[in-house]
């Protein structure tokens, strides 16, 4: 029997009308696919083991619904969410919106298009081949199903063989406040050819103090000596909840960097996992900051499945009042995997003792001629570093901050490009009180 309550059943059977690509007949056996796992799994459960950490029965307890298309826009929302220097896709509750994006200066042979204006042809062939490429069985669980049944928009990217892209793409998705209790399925498909270049930026914005779900699933392909970079900047409003993930190959040679930054939902969980093959390289990055009684889950997976890959995985949490981090990170090493050089490491600052990080990394090694190494840290700030700031000058607060500062903009910055770093270095801030910090000072 279906754990999902009626609500979602309804959802899921008559919302055929609003999605994207119903006259693709293979993406509607897919959709129906998903439907069919998701009615028979439900969501995931704590009695799930990669979900142990994570309670999402207050997401089942909302009825959310479809947000409808072309909803006023937050144009307060929209400047905060845009980089300057970017090819922008903006999407508002789940759907494109053209008169607000602009990527007409792409270099030729670039696909940059809404999964909702896929031609046949081409475009739907690289549609077609991508949904769905980058999933292994274990990637699968009710939001994954949830995603490919009901997603209603999404972005196609593919850069051309030997093609660099020098601008970024910037996929910008924002929840209006004239959609409350509304859930947006993105799906997003990332084609890196053999030798291209570019570089991907994931927006996610909210009105604040609103109840609405996103959920996301980004699927990336980087071909041989292609070079992708891709970051998720999640900032929504901490009553929202957000589900997102990121599904990676990498073929031989690819080199792929992914940072992810959380910094909004009540409930948020992202998943970035990757396949590595022969001579690739994976680097990831994440900074997590939770406040009042955010649960901010990460979960990471690095497969290297052929010789000679490297991973470095770094990711940092500051979780303080309420909140809870959570940090599950698993590197698996195949058999026919030698050479592998493989290290991650997540540290922790807990600023509250009420706050709590959960932390299991993991190591599944079944080559015997690899470096791998795992680390985890999960303290408080140190006594000594507090005092020493005192006897400078600094009032307790501002000693506090100022180190808990410096823990965090470490990830910020190893952010190349300029209006990424100083976006997220403004989120960064909202941490922390402009009287004791003051960017001015950075």
């Amino acid at each position: 029997m279906s754990v999902l309550s009626t609500h979602y059943n309804d959802l899921l059977q008559h919302a055929s009308d609003e999605l994207t690509g119903n006259d693709f007949p293979w993406l509607g056996s897919l959709r129906q696919r998903s439907k069919d796992s998701l009615l028979m799994s439900g969501l995931p459960s704590l009695r799930d083991e990669e979900w142990r950490y994570t309670n999402i029965s207050a997401i089942e307890k909302n009825e959310f619904k479809l947000a409808a298309r072309n909803l006023a826009v937050d144009q307060s929302l929209l400047s905060k969410a845009l980089l300057d220097h970017c090819h922008h896709l903006v999407f508002i509750d789940g759907y494109y919106r053209d008169e607000l994006s602009s990527s007409q200066d792409l270099p030729e042979g670039v696909t940059v298009v809404p999964l909702s204006t896929v031609e046949k042809g081409e475009q739907e062939t690289q549609f077609k081949s991508l949904i769905n490429a980058s999933f292994n069985d274990e990637d699968e669980h009710g939001f994954t199903h949830l995603n490919t049944a009901l997603f209603t928009d999404g972005v196609l990217v593919c850069i051309p063989e030997n093609t660099v892209v020098e601008k970024p793409i910037q996929v910008v998705c924002l929840a209006s406040s004239n959609s409350p209790l509304a859930v947006s399925n993105y799906r997003n498909l990332i084609l890196a050819k053999a030798g291209s270049k570019a570089t991907v930026i994931e927006s996610y914005y909210g009105s604040q103090d609103m109840c609405y779900l996103t959920n996301v699933v980004t699927e990336v392909v980087v071909e041989t000596n292609a070079n992708l970079s891709h970051t998720r900047l999640q900032a929504e409003s901490n009553q929202a909840f957000h589900m997102g993930g990121v599904y990676s190959t990498l073929e031989k040679s690819a080199m792929f960097s992914q940072s992810n930054f959380t910094f909004g939902g009540l409930i948020s969980r992202a998943e970035i996992h990757a396949d590595l093959g022969i001579e690739s390289s994976c680097i990831l990055d994440g900074l997590f900051l939770g406040q009042d009684k955010q649960h901010l889950d990460h979960h990471t997976r690095l497969n290297h499945k052929q010789p000679h890959a490297v991973s470095q995985e770094l990711y940092k949490g500051v979780m303080a009042d309420q909140s809870t981090g959570v940090f599950q990170g698993r590197i698996v090493v195949a058999e026919d995997a030698q050479k592998t050089d493989a290290t991650m490491n997540n540290r922790n600052l807990l600023l509250s003792e009420r706050a709590n990080i959960d932390s299991k990394p993991q190591l599944e090694i079944y080559a015997d001629d690899v470096k791998c190494a795992h680390g985890v840290t999960i303290g408080q700030l140190d006594e000594t570093a507090i005092f020493y700031l005192r006897s400078r000058g600094a009032d307790e607060k501002m000693a506090k901050n100022m180190l808990t500062f410096a823990f965090a903009n470490e990830m910020v910055e190893r952010i190349s490009l300029e209006p990424l770093r100083h976006k997220v270095m403004d989120e960064l801030l909202k941490q922390f009180p402009q009287t004791d910090i003051l960017k001015e000072w950075l």
